[in-house]
Order: structure tokens, then sequence, then C-alpha cells
């Protein structure tokens, strides 16, 4: 089974294909294992016939199967989020798994990220890193009466992910003060989170590299950090294949 899944991503001003991190899958040994979000949760359907990422949901379930499901899981986290179907996918397959899973946010766990790390039955996040959390959004067309039934529906989406941030929240923390974060997105440092859920927070000297992420241009108060990071591959010359999707998706092929 393939044990790293590389993002991409379309620059919306060049329409040019760029990675945006990745999502591996480490095995440790005595019954342990690791988990690396570091880039976005993808499932478009344009890519489906060309990246992998389509079956992230598939892929972390057929992992659970292969290292057996009373096995330890660390889970690591640095996500801009993504898509908010394939992130409740994988919240409910960790949900399943028996062994236990601790989640480490090395940098950032924002949007469905936050909604995945709250699958975890132990949440560590490192000195600095933050996490955000919002309303779901969509891009949709059609008359008054479709508009009307998306609104419905993602207020039943945004329902769904309060009751699983609702799952870790502290024993005095009511649901509509979960609910005013998310309606004003709401970014949070660790300490932060702390007044709101069951979190520790670690200190690390490790380096951890800048999250970048095709949805921060989504959102409203995207810290400053985080604007215009470099991507991990970006300066590193495409090969013929790339050039060549590029090509094919720029004339619709």
């Amino acid at each position: 089974m393939k044990n790293k899944f590389n993002f991409t991503r379309r620059n919306p001003h060049t329409r040019a294909i760029e990675n945006a991190g990745y999502l591996e899958i480490r095995n440790a040994q005595d019954g342990e294992a690791e988990l690396y979000f570091y880039g976005d949760i993808v499932s478009a359907t344009w890519q489906s016939e060309w990246y992998e990422e389509d079956r992230c949901p598939q892929d972390i379930s057929d992992f659970l199967g292969q290292i057996g499901n009373d096995s330890d899981i660390t889970i690591y986290f640095n996500s801009g989020g993504g898509d908010v179907f394939a992130g409740i996918a994988i919240y409910n397959i960790l949900k399943r798994h028996n062994g236990h899973k601790r989640g480490v946010v090395d940098a950032l766990a924002a949007s469905i990220a936050s909604v995945i790390l709250m699958a975890c039955d132990e949440i560590t996040v490192m000195n600095g890193a933050q996490i955000m959390v919002h309303k779901p959004w969509c891009m949709t067309y059609g008359n008054a009466d479709d508009l009307a039934e998306t609104i419905k529906q993602l207020d039943k989406c945004q329902d769904s992910i309060i009751g699983i941030y609702m799952t870790k929240a502290n024993e005095n923390v009511p649901r509509e003060e979960i609910e005013g974060l998310v309606n004003a997105e709401t970014w949070m440092t660790g300490a932060d989170l702390q007044k709101y859920f069951n979190v520790t927070v670690e200190n690390s000297n490790a380096s951890i590299a800048a999250c970048a992420s095709c949805y921060f241009d989504k959102y409203a108060h995207l810290p400053e950090r985080l604007k215009n990071p470099v991507l991990p591959d970006e300066t590193k010359p495409k090969t013929e294949a790339e050039t060549l999707l590029e090509d094919l998706d720029l004339y619709g092929i």
C-alpha cells in the first residue's frame, strides 16, 4: 500500500497545478503507527482520474485494517483544511479504530483538519501552533429555491461539525459558545483552545515548515504569518508528466 499521498491544487491565477503538501502514513514498531496530515484534505471530482488523494478516506480505512484495530496511533497535523465530507469520513473512520489515538498539532489544524483532530482520544498542541474553526462554505448556483436548499444543507453540516467539537469540549462550555467561535472564524493558540477543550500544550524545539493551503484565501482572519507561504516544491522544475497534465487541464481535456 502506498504510504505517501501528494496533494495538489490549481493556482487561481495561473491555473497551473501546484504541490499543496502531503498526507504520510508511517508504520511504527510494537503495535504503534503514525499518520501525518501535512497538506490539504482534497476530494475534487475533476482530480479523481489523475490523483490519488480522492481515495484518501479509503486509504486510511485500508491502513487501519492493515495495522490492526488495537494498534495505537499518533496523528500529526499541519493542515489548512480541505473537503468537508472527506474530512468527516476520515473522522468517523478514525473514531471506529479501537487503538489509542493521540493527536499532535505541530503547526496548524484549520477548518476540517480541526474536526479530524477531534477523533483523537488525546490532543496535544505544540507551543506556537494554531487551530481554526469556522462555518462550512461551498460554491453553488441555481434559482432562489436551489440557494435556499444549499443554505439548509450548510446549516445541517455546521450542526454536525459543532456536535463533533462538543465531544471534546470542557464540561462547563455550552454549545452556544462553541457555535459562536465557529460563526466568527476563530483562530486559537493552544492556550486559547484550553479554555474550551481538553487539550495539552507542549513546548517543542522541532522546526516545522510553514503550511501551504489553497483554502487560505477563503479565510477572513488568516494570520499574517500564513499569507503567501512558499510551497515545499515550488522551486523544483516540473517533470514532463506534470507539464502534460497542466496542458491537458488548461484545455479542458
